[in-house]
């Protein structure tokens, strides 16, 4: 009987973490050569089938290219820009990349800086081939134009915003350039946040964000030094911008520019933001929530889990979703090694959120930088900057609801389970499988084979997950070890 009253006061006490979601991580793939490609703020796109293509830059030289998914790996890089076209790249600035079904846009910044213009290619195959470049500015001032990012709408156009100067570098504005006919022409430049008081801040990237009729501009302001994010709001598919709104509220007082910018995605009749600031003394990460019916309103503001050395750094977070499922990723660093993480909710719980913290790069050693992420069927699409192999890296992961929603077969049955000596025996393993703690990571384990069975050692006690993999299903199947 006590041993009964153990157990029962144990799974109570663990019960929250087996609604916890966890991604399943697959093993990092290498998208190209960094010595030969380079590996410059890599971006991803999914074309049809939910197939993965990368863009990244080779900062030495300007070039671009784009990788695609073949399902075992990416093909060899193809370059995009023409011989004689540069692109301006930095380590918080570069090309940006959309996709609709087969539909691909990418847009970059060509140099000379103070001559170059913004230019897009494209591709009708999936990013197999790619087109001559098209300009997708109209600034015809004199001014410098640069900073470009993208978004596409369900139709496969896409608006592409751009920071606008005056000749001189004067007067930084945030502008946007639909195109109607899918990224073959663009109309001309409008002027969406002339309503905001004061100026861009005018080395912080933006980024804009298309859900149906609703469009958003989304970048650092600068007032007399305070740099907060602000939001611009259409709700009639990007024809007028009605709606602003400081979705930061920080106040953030730098005198310096700190090159880094936002990100967001509409979902559930809000707009979710993402960005790093350093009002609270060190650089952290934020996610502001923003309703947009039946105005655009400041709602909710967070800072996800702080690194454990009060002097470490976040920054260049990123963020999708789909329903109540929220994705974030960005850099942390607790010294000076950057790593990469990621947050996770599938219930819209900004605190389940915030506790969901994980390392991504698990088997990577060294800094690891600038990461992009995209959520699409129960799959995070991951790929970021690698220094010690100077490459950039791609990793896919499965969602698993972990006990909510454990998936176990009539002959893979673990037992005993629970166990007291942290030895389980699995019956009928056919298939590749994995052991994992409630927060996504893998367990540390030993395994030993007979001729009928497989034996699992796990090295800590608590509560973990087997997964078994058979074709293209998951089987996850909870342990004890008490």
């Amino acid at each position: 009987m006590k041993l009964r009253i153990l157990l029962f006061l144990f799974i109570l006490q663990v019960g929250e973490l087996f609604a916890q979601p966890i991604i399943l991580w697959d093993t990092e793939v290498i998208v190209a050569d960094g010595s030969m490609y380079g590996n410059t703020r890599p971006r991803i796109a999914l074309s049809s089938g939910d197939t993965p293509v990368v863009i990244w830059g080779k900062g030495a030289t300007g070039e671009l290219f784009t990788a695609r998914w073949n399902g075992a790996g990416f093909d060899l890089p193809v370059a995009i820009l023409p011989p004689n076209v540069q692109s301006y790249l930095s380590s918080w600035t570069g090309p940006d990349l959309e996709a609709k079904g087969d539909v691909m846009v990418a847009v970059f910044k060509a140099m000379p800086l103070e001559g170059g213009h913004v230019l897009t290619v494209r591709s009708t195959d999936g990013g197999i081939s790619w087109s001559d470049t098209i300009r997708a500015d109209s600034h015809n001032n004199g001014g410098v134009v640069w900073l470009p990012s993208m978004a596409m709408d369900e139709n496969a156009n896409p608006s592409v915003i751009y920071m606008a100067h005056d000749p001189v570098w004067a007067t930084p504005r945030y502008v946007v350039s639909h195109s109607l006919d899918q990224g073959l022409t663009f109309q001309n430049e409008m002027n969406i946040a002339a309503s905001i008081p004061d100026e861009a801040c005018d080395c912080c990237p933006a980024e804009y964000v298309i859900d149906g009729n609703q469009h958003a501009l989304l970048f650092r302001n600068n007032a007399a030094n305070i740099r907060d994010v602000y939001a611009v709001y259409s709700d009639d598919d990007g024809l007028s911008y009605t709606g602003t709104e400081n979705i930061d509220q920080l106040n953030w007082n730098i005198t310096s520019c700190p090159s880094t910018g936002p990100d967001g995605v509409f979902n559930n009749g809000n707009l979710f933001s993402v960005y790093a600031s350093r009002a609270s003394g060190s650089y952290r990460v934020y996610l502001s929530q923003t309703s947009t019916n039946p105005l655009l309103s400041f709602s909710s503001r967070v800072m996800m889990s702080a690194p454990t050395n009060t002097n470490g750094v976040q920054n260049y977070p990123r963020i999708d979703a789909s329903n109540d499922t929220i994705a974030m990723i960005w850099q942390e660093s607790e010294t000076s090694n950057y790593e990469i993480f990621t947050a996770l909710t599938t219930t819209g719980n900004l605190n389940e959120l915030v506790n969901s913290k994980a390392l991504v790069n698990t088997s990577t050693n060294g800094a690891q930088t600038n990461p992009d992420i995209l959520f699409s069927n129960r799959t995070v699409h991951v790929v970021y900057q690698d220094s010690p192999t100077g490459s950039v890296i791609y990793k896919r992961g499965t969602l698993s609801g972990l006990g909510l929603e454990e998936q176990p077969t009539n002959t893979f049955i673990p037992s005993p389970n629970p166990s007291f000596t942290g030895t389980f025996e699995l019956v009928d393993v056919h298939s590749c499988f994995e052991v994992y703690d409630p927060h996504g990571k893998k367990a540390k384990y030993d395994r030993y084979e007979t001729s009928d069975k497989t034996l699992i050692q796990l090295h800590e006690k608590g509560v973990f997950y087997v997964c078994l993999e058979k074709g293209s299903e998951w089987s996850v199947i909870k342990i004890v070890y008490l």
